[in-house]
């Protein structure tokens, strides 16, 4: 066995399993543990070659699915980096965002930006069906993460009824859980998707350059008894998020 200094795992040219894949799984792990950073580029194929000790035909074949992929992407004229970790999100079911993170292995994250009264909208009115004396919604404003990078700005608005959130900690926490320890859980949700422009203000607590391409999505969620509980307006970093139906 041909042992490699500072990989890994070992590439074993008596293996059954071909060395390009052998490279790949290596690279993968270089990956998950941290050597290479999501964003950052990776040795180029000749660095590889030595690292590994194969042949640069065998480093392009490991490299090519890790392309198909996603996990790494290759930038004319730059290199090859490690892609940024993507959020898969369906668009026809009801789901957390604490949810959808845990179950891609991401640590969810929020920070409340604005909770207060404020006076609806038309637009509010009747998509939350409400009459049209109403005098106060509630508007709840928070940034929310992913493993602790900033990756939506999502505001959700209320009936009045719902002031009982402002009683509640929003910070790192999961909106949908909240309302289920009052029996209130959703079942489905009416959505709208386009793109914007982010803003200065945007750009700013996204970490993202002004005028970076944002997913707005925008949806209504209607309770197991036939209620629209909320309107939820949502910008998230386009390239932070897979999207499927």
């Amino acid at each position: 066995m041909k042992r490699l200094r500072r990989c890994v795992m070992s590439i074993d040219e008596n293996s059954p399993t071909p060395l390009y894949r052998q490279v790949e799984e290596a690279i993968l792990q270089l990956i998950d543990n941290g050597e290479y950073k999501p964003g950052t580029k990776i040795p180029t194929e000749g660095e590889l070659c030595e690292r590994f000790g194969v042949s640069r035909v065998t480093v392009r074949k490991a490299l090519g699915p890790l392309a198909d992929k996603g996990v790494l992407e290759r930038r004319t004229g730059k290199g090859t980096f490690v892609a940024e970790k993507r959020l898969s999100r369906s668009l026809s079911t009801v789901m957390s965002f604490s949810d959808m993170c845990r179950m891609q292995g991401c640590h969810p994250g929020a920070r409340t930006l604005r909770l207060d009264l404020t006076e609806p909208e038309d637009d509010d009115l009747k998509r939350l069906r409400l009459s049209d004396d109403t005098e106060h919604i509630l508007l709840l404003q928070r940034l929310r993460y992913a493993d602790s990078m900033p990756v939506m700005i999502e505001t959700t608005k209320f009936p009045e009824s719902f002031i009982f959130l402002m009683d509640e900690d929003l910070d790192d926490s999961s909106l949908y859980e909240l309302l289920a320890k009052h029996d209130i859980r959703m079942t489905s949700s009416r959505k709208m998707l386009d793109i914007k422009l982010a803003n200065y203000k945007e750009s700013k607590y996204l970490k993202v350059p002004d005028r970076h391409p944002l997913l707005r999505i925008d949806s209504a969620a209607e309770s197991a008894d036939g209620r629209f509980v909320h309107l939820t307006h949502q910008l998230c970093v386009a390239d932070r998020f897979k999207l499927y139906i």
